[in-house]
């Protein structure tokens, strides 16, 4: 096991009975060890609150053990809220050997929905972290590079002293939750059982490891399992190649092709646009196509923008959604449709009921899409999307950790109460009410305002400096999305050459345009 804080294994550890819980929520620990006060830096604008190490409650942090799985932007701001409250003792597993998450791009790594010439959707001024802020200086551009957004999480790490807490080359394999404890008491995530984990070392050995926890914070993204949109005939009759924009790298390997990318969201969109310079010709099948438009209207230079796929005939023709256009002669489809959530570490042995079903895009039962229903110590950063994911990730880590160490202002709501609000979400739809999907359960978009401010209020946090922090995402936010979604699907992407200036000041921000 490869680490930066040169520790190489651990030992096994024999089952522990816990002793009887304290008022402000205490946790025994295994093998844990106070954070250096030297650990605990703040920038001169962070807006985060510190729990007091001679407190009741920052001594209860100090007992605690908590395991973070993965170290990508999920990981790292979920490990930053722990060691800021002084958590005594993180882990961070971490399969690879760097961190970064998918951010840290390799040349045709067909495991990672990076390719090289990603160029991000968002402003940097909005993706940041609050801990650390980012642009707004009018040098370089807000829509930054893979490699730019990789620096800037190696460069948090560095800043905050996460990398002593991350073991690399670590492959969880699983999760159990130990049943030794009551797990009838499990109120909140004091009264939880102990949770295990095992690993193996990414080495020729594969040598094992394991060890329990108080809790365990999962962070491994939902990036890790293609979706693959279902269509009548496509196997049957389509001769062509199929592939996943997952394994998209290199626009010059279509080189006088025809190319179906189904699926418009940004994925689609920007790989339509970079492979039109290349192929012979590009169709974008798009399930929110506008059919208002004019004849023609459909085209930019090399792409043509198409609705849905409907089928794939006995000659291989394509079909789409409400239009008499049958496509023929397609050499690649690129599905650009998302991802499905897989956690391979929980599984029939863990001893908890979690199911994410291929094609749902749904896990249940989880309190507020963040702790699992009934063993609220397991908690999920960052299954929500539509969202600037930073910020996002920053708030529920420190909502759980507010949680875990009893500084929340309330505490979670008794088993038999998450228990029901995670059925109604599940069943809900999402925020869209009843006209969304089950695929819609996570998602947050423009309702994503209110869950921050939610989050912020469950950690302790929300202030008028904290709103107005929030008020300024929305608006940038806003201004870039309505940007973005003018332009053509897969056309030029002039949205990308605005700049942006934060004024949290006026909750408010200035554009500008750079070349």
């Amino acid at each position: 096991m490869r680490t930066k804080s040169g520790w190489r294994g651990l030992t096994l550890l024999l089952p522990f009975t816990p002793s009887p819980l304290s008022l402000v929520h205490s946790f025994a620990s295994i093998n844990s060890h106070t954070i250096p006060k030297s650990t605990r830096k703040y920038s001169s604008n962070t807006k985060v609150r510190a729990t007091n190490p001679n407190s009741m409650v920052g001594n209860a942090a100090s007992g605690m053990n908590v395991a973070v799985i993965g170290a990508g932007a999920a990981g790292l701001a979920t490990a930053r809220a722990l060691t800021r409250n002084g958590v005594g003792s993180v882990t961070v597993l971490e399969k690879d050997n760097d961190p970064g998450g998918v951010w840290r791009y390799t040349k045709n790594d067909e495991s990672r929905p990076m390719y090289r010439g990603l160029r991000t959707n968002l402003p940097r001024e909005v993706m940041a972290y609050r801990e650390k802020p980012w642009g707004g200086d009018r040098i370089g551009r807000s829509y930054v590079t893979h490699k730019e957004v990789y620096g800037y999480l190696k460069e948090y790490s560095k800043q905050f002293s996460l990398q002593k807490y991350i073991s690399y080359g670590c492959i969880v394999t699983q999760l159990t939750v130990n049943k030794s404890f009551p797990s009838e008491t499990a109120l909140n995530p004091s009264d939880s059982p102990k949770i295990t984990l095992e690993w193996q070392d990414d080495t020729p050995s594969k040598q094992k490891f394991e060890q329990s926890f108080d809790a365990v914070c999962i962070c491994n993204g939902h990036y890790a399992s293609p979706a693959f949109t279902q269509i009548p005939g496509l196997n049957e009759n389509f001769k062509g190649e199929i592939m996943h924009s997952v394994a998209y790298d290199d626009p010059s390997a279509f080189v006088g092709k025809t190319v179906l990318c189904i699926g418009g969201r940004a994925s689609g969109s920007d790989l339509a646009r970079e492979i039109s310079f290349h192929a012979g010709c590009v169709y974008l099948s798009d399930s929110a196509f506008d059919f208002s438009g004019d004849q023609g209207s459909n085209v930019c230079g090399n792409v043509t923008w198409l609705p849905r796929t409907m089928e794939f005939d006995e000659d291989g023709g394509v079909h789409f959604e409400n239009i008499q256009f049958v496509l023929h002669d397609v050499d690649v489809i690129i599905f650009c449709s998302g991802y499905d959530y897989k956690f391979p570490f929980i599984n029939e042995k863990s001893g908890l009921e979690l199911c994410s079903t291929p094609g749902e895009r749904r896990v249940t039962p989880l309190y507020e899409n963040l702790f699992h229903a009934q063993y609220p110590n397991i908690a999920f950063i960052g299954l929500q999307h539509s969202v600037l994911p930073f910020p996002y990730f920053e708030l529920q880590a420190d909502a759980v950790t507010a949680q875990l160490i009893g500084s929340a202002p309330d505490p979670l709501p008794t088993l038999n109460d998450r228990l029901a609000a995670a059925k109604r979400d599940a069943e809900s739809g999402g925020p869209k009410g009843p006209l969304g999907r089950v695929q819609d359960t996570h998602y947050l978009g423009g309702y994503q305002w209110d869950y921050c401010r939610k989050m912020a209020k469950m950690a302790g946090l929300y202030n008028d400096d904290l709103e107005r922090y929030i008020g300024t995402n929305k608006a940038i936010y806003d201004h870039s999305g309505k940007e973005r979604k003018s332009i053509f699907p897969g056309g030029p992407d002039s949205y990308r050459y605005t700049g942006y200036v934060r004024d949290e000041e006026n909750v408010s921000f200035e554009s500008f345009k750079v070349h």
